[in-house]
């Protein structure tokens, strides 16, 4: 599994990252939460390979760094922030994610065809294969984005970030995806958030960067009763009723 260990970044004189070390649950949502500007774009950069840092990255006890880009794709796929309205049709999108495993020819085989339809089924797609992507609602083209991380069919998935742009309705229903894709297909998936009431409610680890640093790491229950949410981002705590259950929320 994959695991961060003493990663460190300096910009200049300034430290960016310092010592974040943590390991992702298998087949758990891990949410990624910090303040703007403590440093969890540049951690997911590390991971990507596009910002140097000293420390290590292991897949399995393997260091990420000494992977091909190929080699890496074919175990974390990671989807960023933003993401374009290409002009592709929904299934052109998808067949994306089979790339590290194409031969020179750049030829789909039938094997990356079902993978394909695994993951346009998986996000419920399959009627808007043949939309072209930018006339997608939001929803749907993070939908779409989603299928192509799903078909590169990885274990590991990076969200960045993934609700940022949705309403509550399409955030919700994001949500709801990434816990079937771990409870149903066992995806390890570390996602980074701002909703803090959405990580709390459907993570089982959450870790906390405050400064570069980590402030807290591990499960999410655990990390409502410390009050490091409260202190971290200057929050308060509450209770709801969603569903006929109580839900912790937090506001200002």
């Amino acid at each position: 599994m994959m695991r961060f260990d003493r990663v460190s970044v300096e910009l200049g004189d300034k430290q960016i990252l310092d010592q974040i070390s943590f390991s992702l649950q298998p087949h758990k949502i891990t949410a990624l939460l910090g303040r703007n500007g403590c440093g969890k774009s540049t951690l997911l950069s590390c991971l990507t390979g596009t910002k140097k840092y000293t420390g290590e990255i292991l897949l399995d006890d393997r260091n990420l760094a000494l992977m091909t880009p190929r080699e890496r794709a074919a175990r974390v796929a990671v989807l960023p922030q933003v993401l374009p309205k290409v002009p592709l049709t929904v299934r052109e999108l998808v067949s994306l994610g089979r790339n590290p495993y194409l031969d020179l020819g750049r030829h789909l085989t039938e094997a990356d065809r079902e993978q394909i339809d695994r993951a346009l089924s998986w996000t419920g797609l399959e009627q808007l294969a043949d939309k072209r992507v930018e006339v997608l609602s939001g929803g749907e083209r993070q939908k779409a984005y989603l299928a192509m991380v799903l078909a590169q069919n990885t274990g590991i998935i990076v969200l960045d970030e993934p609700t940022t742009y949705l309403d509550m309705g399409a955030a919700a229903d994001f949500a709801q995806l990434l816990v079937t894709l771990k409870t149903r297909h066992k995806k390890t998936i570390l996602i980074v958030m701002h909703d803090l009431t959405g990580a709390v409610e459907f993570s089982d680890n959450l870790v906390v960067i405050r400064d570069g640093r980590i402030a807290f790491a591990g499960c999410a229950s655990a990390c409502v009763e410390s009050g490091i949410i409260e202190s971290v981002f200057g929050v308060r705590k509450g209770t709801c009723c969603k569903d006929g259950r109580e839900c912790v929320l937090f506001y200002r």
